[in-house]
């Protein structure tokens, strides 16, 4: 009976059966956090989710536990009320309107809310934009102790009053930020992290045309301060952003993700920024077309253990003119423990890079050349603590796998980076943290087992409960099922 158990007792019980721990992680996920292989459900084969996928995942399988927890019983429903709101997850923005209902209702529970998280944002369902946004804006103001909000839609029109909620209503608490933020609302991102001084984690994915244009104003002359800023992620045409933020004050800094996507022009002076904030970071990764000098940027990062780069980058000092071997570095890197590969889409002649193989095949050979002479300077000599080479690019790990892996000239690459680092005792890994090389079925077979008997072992405890649950005397099921009284429970779909 839910009454003969301390509430004490229960609150544990529910947070075990939550699971949702991992979801209060001030840390954004990076490009080394680990993919995975999933089963399609509809037609045979495998699709490969990405980290934001298995975030969204995790937080729906917990709603749906929380919400069966709060409908089971009057006693189970006044416990179990602050683990659904604590972690508030949106994919149909018709939701807001009801939650804001809620909220409208019973403010305390805003309260308890401490992530929030949008993967879509548009009008629909028959509201308008207007309405939704102020359906979004008045659950923020009803949420002050909200540590992470995570938008991963682009909301440009309502991007100003979300904003403009944030730094009102929660200035203090918010730990974790990611939005979409157009090149023309540069410097409104500026002031905003101006206005929130606990930010501990960052993201922003910058929208629109480059943004060496963009006039800033008396935004310019801003430098801001950021005690507790320890992870910045910029994806897109930050440019401007990012030479305004070469003058911060940094000091937590240690985690920097620059994601160019396919912009070619216009890059920030990297070098200028490394050299002020490089020297304390130790996550460091860079996703580019144009090449840089990865040197120099290394010399100005002597605490790195994690380094990302495009091995596609026509890199001087990997050509060998001395017989010694090409080198990445000025001198070895005593800390750096796991290289990240970006790119490397050429490598392996396989999906489009195969059709581009047959069109243009010098092009394609002199990329892989790159991507060989890249490879070979991944050593212990220059890297004495490294522990680990990961091949980044999911889209080339979904093709490896629809080709059931390279052929011909690019099995012998394959074969060649794995032997360059079994000799040396790297791991060689594909984006999931398994080896390059092992595709779904394959590591599905392996797992068998050991799942069979983890769930075993899993499931032996959870019986003997249920075993004792049938021997509690029976009671009236009405007494303890309800409806909720200020309408329909927050939904996560």
């Amino acid at each position: 009976m839910p009454y003969e158990l301390p509430p004490e007792l229960w609150l544990q019980i529910f947070h075990y059966a939550a699971e949702d721990e991992p979801l209060f992680d001030y840390a954004l996920p990076t490009s080394m956090t680990e993919s995975s292989w999933s089963k399609r459900v509809m037609s045979d084969g495998w699709t490969l989710r990405a980290p934001n996928d298995l975030i969204e995942i995790m937080h729906r399988k917990s709603f749906a536990t929380k919400k069966a927890i709060v409908s089971t019983c009057r006693a189970w429903r006044d416990l179990g009320t602050e683990f659904l709101f604590r972690c508030l997850l949106f994919g149909d923005p018709s939701r807001f309107q009801q939650l804001r209902v809620i909220l409208d209702a019973d403010s305390s529970l805003g309260r308890r809310a401490k992530r929030l998280y949008i993967a879509r944002f548009y009008a629909g369902h028959g509201s308008t934009l207007e309405e939704t946004q102020g359906a979004l804006v008045s659950i923020i103001r009803h949420c002050p102790n909200l540590e992470a909000f995570i938008v991963t839609w682009s909301f440009s029109n309502s991007l100003a009053a979300v904003v403009d909620a944030l730094c009102t209503y929660c200035p203090r608490n918010l730990r974790t930020l990611q939005l979409y933020i157009p090149t023309s609302g540069i410097a409104k991102a500026i002031l905003m992290l101006d206005s929130l001084p606990a930010l501990v984690s960052v993201h922003f994915q910058f929208e629109g045309v480059s943004s060496e244009n963009i006039r800033l104003g008396s935004t310019s002359a801003v430098t801001l301060t950021l005690n507790s800023l320890e992870q910045l992620q910029l994806r897109g045409p930050f440019q401007e952003f990012l030479e305004q933020a070469t003058g911060w004050k940094l000091p937590a800094l240690r985690s920097l993700s620059l994601d160019f996507l396919s912009f070619r022009d216009d890059l920030p002076d990297i070098i200028e920024f490394l050299t002020h904030h490089g020297d304390a970071l130790t996550y460091l990764d860079i996703n580019c077309v144009p090449a840089l000098d990865v040197a120099t940027i290394l010399d100005l990062c002597p605490n790195l253990t994690t380094f990302a780069f495009n091995p596609d980058w026509r890199i001087a000092s990997t050509y060998d003119i001395t017989g010694v071997g090409g080198t990445l570095v000025h001198r070895p890197h005593e800390h750096i423990n796991t290289i990240g590969c970006h790119q490397l889409l050429h490598a392996f002649d396989v999906g489009d890079a195969a059709k581009h193989l047959a069109i243009d095949p010098l092009a394609t050979l002199l990329v892989q050349r790159r991507n060989d002479r890249n490879f070979a300077a991944l050593t212990k000599r220059d890297f004495p603590r490294l522990q680990r080479v990961r091949v980044l690019n999911r889209t080339l790990l979904r093709d490896l796998e629809a080709a059931d892996g390279p052929q011909g000239d690019a099995y012998e690459r394959w074969e060649r980076w794995w032997d360059q680092c079994a000799r040396q005792g790297i791991r060689l890994e594909d984006c999931t943290g398994a080896l390059l090389g092992t595709l779904p079925l394959e590591e599905e077979d392996d797992e068998s087992e050991s799942e069979s008997e983890d769930d075993e072992a899993y499931l032996a405890p959870l019986r003997e409960v249920l075993e004792e649950c049938r021997q509690l005397p029976s009671v009236d099921e009405s007494e303890y099922f309800f409806t909720h009284a200020n309408g329909p429970m927050p939904y996560s779909e």
